[in-house]
């Protein structure tokens, strides 16, 4: 009896000494991780929003929330602030869609001419071969301009003309035919409407039911509108982008109408550290299984091939919506980030070590630098990295240097603009009017001072034009400088074209 209670209390010791440890580990890396947040949002002078979080294993270990979710109402970024996580979203998408194909609700096997029998396919596309996975792993070899535009940026679309949208503009993508990998929205899009037509209800549904309700994810939503009717605080786009580096709102912001299957969540840090344990413990959170593990292995795997750097990363492969890379010490790191007009969310985990970051920002120039010092910090902290404090400083300075040049060359090109002289053969007011499509809406030139023309095109409103070719504007909308074409005919504007979008001259 002695025996067995000195070696229980043994146990119990060794136990507790592995408990502190533990925390004192956690303790160490949260001191280290915050001055070097303060360090590089300081060298950086970052003043947008931003949420961070780190998990180990199966919880967050560490969160911070600083910087501004609305500059011009000095409303400042809390643990409850939603961000806008673009292209985050794959995963989600992905993953309710093995889900449902687990159930025996969506078909795999199916081609994507089955599920369109409607649609008489350019047999070039390979219609017949093109399935469900294709979409997911973005090999599926075709590309269709007008379809990522409406749902991204213009918001004017429905079912009947996504689907005639599909049948009249889907072409090759030469330069990633059918199998070979190019990363594009189109495939979680035509998987969105697949899933509406075969299921009758629409992708957020299926994602809200199979994904973030068992997740228990309560401040996540695939709708603005909810968002909003909630009362929940919404971080605003922003730009520090400039010689000023001054925090600017931007004025584009997400609605219902654009919010798609491959970019359509608006969720906070906590909610997205839900799915990163759900990552990283396949399917586990809470000591409960709330998705099968068979499904999240599956996801995680390479299924496409791909060869392309990003920043410091190596991605060689590409799962059911997450990217897959190797570090610089090595590591293999699954993730996925985002990108749209003022807001750069990444989320990426390294199993290896059992270690994921969250890191949302409202600003689209600065944060994609900061953003992979931030979390590159982190996966070397738990790596083991020689000399980690003096590594990022200087990978602090030469990032630095690097976003100086940018900001450099973007004035430059700027003043380039501005020397530019008009090219339009007929007076400015002949180009003011409103121009319609079917398919791709309205799009509405005015003048709003002598010479001075904004374009109008759904969702988007551009700034004042600046010149271009002959007949030709250069606007900026949605973050994006583009060029707007007139076609002209006996002295009269006919058509405008902008993004490959044509829209005819109303006559009045």
């Amino acid at each position: 009896m002695k025996t067995t209670t000195i070696t229980l209390f043994t146990l119990a010791l060794f136990f507790s000494s592995c408990s502190k440890k533990e925390k004192l580990d956690y303790t160490e890396f949260d001191k280290a991780y915050t001055n070097f947040i303060e360090l590089a949002t300081n060298e950086f002078g970052a003043k947008y929003g931003m949420a961070i979080s780190v998990v180990k294993d199966d919880r967050v270990i560490f969160e911070k929330y600083l910087g501004l979710a609305d500059v011009d109402k000095n409303i400042k970024v809390s643990k409850n602030t939603l961000f806008y996580i673009a292209s985050t979203t794959k995963p989600f998408t992905a993953m309710a869609a093995l889900i449902l194909e687990s159930k025996g609700k969506l078909d795999f096997e199916k081609s994507l001419a089955e599920f369109f029998p409607e649609i008489n396919f350019d047999p070039r596309l390979k219609a017949d071969s093109i399935t469900i996975p294709h979409l997911m792993e973005h090999t599926s070899g075709i590309e269709n301009n007008p379809i990522t535009i409406v749902t991204a940026y213009t918001g004017f679309h429905d079912k009947e003309k996504l689907l005639a949208e599909l049948a009249q503009f889907t072409i090759v993508n030469t330069n990633a035919p059918f199998g070979k990998f190019e990363y594009t929205n189109l495939g979680y899009i035509i998987l969105g409407m697949i899933m509406e037509r075969e299921l009758g209800a629409d992708w957020k549904s299926f994602v809200q039911q199979e994904v973030l309700e068992p997740l228990k994810m309560k401040h996540t939503t695939t709708h603005m509108s909810t968002a909003i009717k909630q009362g929940w605080e919404i971080a605003k786009p922003h730009t520090q982008s400039n010689d000023e580096n001054q925090l600017t709102r931007l004025s584009l912001e997400k609605k219902d109408n654009t919010m798609h299957a491959a970019g359509g969540i608006l969720s906070t840090a906590q909610d997205l550290s839900r799915l990163m344990i759900v990552e990283l413990n396949n399917g586990k959170i809470d000591g409960e299984q709330i998705i099968d593990s068979s499904l999240v292995k599956k996801s995680q795997l390479k299924h496409a091939d791909q060869d392309r750097m990003y920043s410091d990363l190596k991605r060689f492969g590409y799962g059911y919506g997450w990217n897959i890379a190797t570090t610089p010490l090595g590591d293999t790191l699954v993730h996925h980030f985002g990108s749209f007009t003022g807001m750069h969310p990444q989320f990426s985990f390294v199993r290896k070590t059992g270690v994921g970051v969250v890191i949302m920002a409202n600003e689209g120039g600065i944060s994609y630098d900061l953003n992979m010092l931030l979390s590159g910090y982190v996966f070397d902290y738990f790596s083991k990295r020689e000399n980690l404090d003096t590594h990022y400083k200087n990978k602090l300075k030469e990032y630095r240097e690097a976003y100086d040049q940018k900001i450099k060359s973007d004035i430059e090109y700027r003043v380039k603009i501005a020397k530019r002289k008009w090219k339009l053969e007929l007076p400015f007011s002949s180009y003011v009017g409103t121009y319609s499509s079917d398919l791709f809406g309205t799009l509405i030139v005015k003048e709003i001072e002598e010479n001075k023309l904004v374009v109008t095109i759904g969702n988007l409103i551009s700034d004042i034009a600046t010149p271009h070719k002959t007949n030709a504007v250069r606007v900026e909308m949605g973050g994006r400088g583009s060029p707007v074409h007139f076609k002209i005919n006996d002295n009269m504007v006919e058509k405008a074209i902008w993004s490959g979008l044509a829209f005819t001259k109303l006559k009045h």
